[in-house]
């Protein structure tokens, strides 16, 4: 019983210390990220720069951390607008009543139709990249499929028993949604968070690779793997720290979110 208190605690705590580590972890960055120094490109690693250094010369510890703020900081703010907007559209949207329903859950169809890279582009044609249009895109689309979770739950919770009950007793409409509903929808808003965090630092990272990132002037782990894969064999390690670090992220939010769903289900 003790053994599987301890694991379940672990399961917690580290992915928590890691998602804390990159996302605070600039603090501690021991040189300027950007700072350009030609004379010692691609040095191995020593004591004043312990991952060694790029093809511009810079601090490949220092971009990490910084890449790590930049990722998860859009990653954060992101699921902080996606849980509360989402929540609030998909029980409006799924305690509405007969036609409107129906029109709302129609249009809510189609535009989760489309791919989150077709907002990208979208907001990019119309704002330029910055960090502010990839926080947008990723939003958007995320941001959409939880309202459509969230109506598809509140739909069939209004058919249950204890919600006929409440109606029959008087309950006004507003508090049958977040008196009744919400609390039996909240595990299963936290675990998509979790989930969707994880797609999030993907598609950042996936959308920086191919271009249509947030500008060169921005640091993050998309780019470093766009700009080291030209040298991957030579410096193959180049490539290796920050595909390291979004293997670990992705796994953080999976194991948080899989720690949720397991307390969700008690």
């Amino acid at each position: 019983m003790k053994q599987s208190q301890l694991k379940r605690k672990l399961e917690l705590i580290f992915p928590l210390i890691i998602i804390l580590i990159c996302t605070f972890g600039f603090l501690f960055a021991p040189h300027n990220p950007g700072l350009v120094n030609m004379e010692i490109r691609f040095q191995s690693p020593c004591i004043e720069y312990p991952l060694g250094t790029d093809n511009m010369g810079r601090c490949v510890l220092s971009r990490l951390l910084y890449g790590g703020r930049t990722t998860l900081m859009i990653v954060l703010v992101g699921a902080l607008i996606v849980s509360v907007f989402g929540t609030l559209v998909g029980l409006f949207i799924g305690g509405s009543e007969g036609g409107k329903n129906v029109v709302l859950e129609g249009i809510l169809n189609a535009v989760t139709a489309m791919p989150p890279i077709a907002y990208l582009i979208i907001f990019i044609a119309a704002w330029g990249n910055s960090v502010i249009t990839m926080l947008v895109a990723v939003t958007v689309s995320l941001l959409l499929r939880l309202v459509k979770l969230v109506q598809t739950r509140t739909t069939i919770e209004q058919n249950k028993a204890y919600i006929m009950c409440a109606m029959a007793s008087g309950a006004k409409k507003m508090r049958v949604l977040f008196g009744h509903i919400l609390p039996n929808l909240i595990w299963d808003v936290l675990h998509f968070i979790c989930l969707s965090c994880a797609d999030m630092i993907l598609s950042i990272v996936g959308f920086s690779f191919i271009g249509l990132g947030m500008g060169d002037n921005v640091i993050d782990w998309g780019s470093m793997v766009s700009e080291a894969h030209h040298y991957l064999l030579a410096h193959s390690r180049l490539t290796l720290y920050p595909i390291t670090m979004i293997v670990l992220c992705t796994m953080a939010f999976h194991m948080l979110g899989r720690e949720i769903e397991k307390r969700g289900g008690n």
